[in-house]
């Protein structure tokens, strides 16, 4: 007799974050349509900004610069949240 686990293998979690990452993107972008449209919604489609502010160290020869700024809203999360959706039904 063979028996059949239930186990589902889902892909692995570099795949989740840039699932993640697009759509966050994704809700952004009809947050930021859906907001012009129905001005109703401009409150919920605010967006926080909190990050680390640009530095940049000037070498002469070599320049480097760095800076990580997170800009998430409302449509964000939720778009976040319908792309882990998705990712449970791969």
């Amino acid at each position: 007799m063979s028996s059949r686990s239930s186990y589902h293998a889902y892909p692995g979690w570099p795949i989740l974050l840039v699932i993640l990452v697009l759509g966050a993107i994704i809700g952004g972008w009809l947050g930021e349509l859906l907001t012009g449209l129905i001005p109703a919604l401009k409150e919920m489609g605010r967006v926080y900004t909190m990050g680390i502010p640009r530095f940049t160290l000037d070498l002469e020869v070599l320049t480097l610069s760095f800076g990580l700024t997170l800009r998430i809203g409302l449509f964000g999360i939720l778009g976040m949240i319908a792309a882990f959706i998705v990712y449970r039904r791969m």
